[in-house]
């Protein structure tokens, strides 16, 4: 029997900026794949017969309940950039995130150059008030959603 979700991988092409990105929306770091030495390059780590360096991070303050997303980069082989998924295609489509005052939240992350889909937009579904779209350094599609 399935009791919850623990993590969510996506893979990066950079994973120092991709760290540096998730931190801005106020994950933490919690376990490193791989090394870091103290120049800040990785020392790749072998998985599942591939080299790769990452981490765990997570959002919110439960040790079991919070949003947990794994970031890889692979390094043997590399990986592949992918043009950005459409809303229609198969697969997960975008990753939704809640927050509380989305609209100064956006504002922050505009000025620190986050780009997004469109202005917020204002909806009365299911509890929500309103979300906006945007994307990583990779073109995974992500959702600020407002309750």
């Amino acid at each position: 029997m399935i009791r919850e979700l623990v993590h969510v991988n996506i893979n990066v092409s950079d994973i120092d900026r991709s760290l540096a990105f998730y931190e801005a929306l106020g994950f933490e770091v919690m376990h490193v794949f791989g090394e870091r030495d103290t120049s800040g390059s990785w020392k790749p780590m072998e998985m599942r017969g591939r080299r790769c360096r990452g981490a765990v991070m997570s959002l919110g303050d439960h040790p079991r309940a919070a949003t947990k997303i794994e970031l890889l980069e692979w390094v043997e082989p590399k990986t592949e950039p992918a043009p950005p998924r459409t809303a229609t295609q198969a697969g997960v489509a975008r990753v939704a995130l809640r927050t509380k005052n989305l609209m100064s939240f956006t504002e922050r992350l505009r000025a620190a150059g986050v780009e997004f889909e469109s202005a917020p937009i204002e909806i009365d579904v299911v509890g929500a008030s309103r979300f906006v779209l945007f994307r990583d350094p990779d073109g995974t599609l992500l959702e600020l959603i407002e309750f």
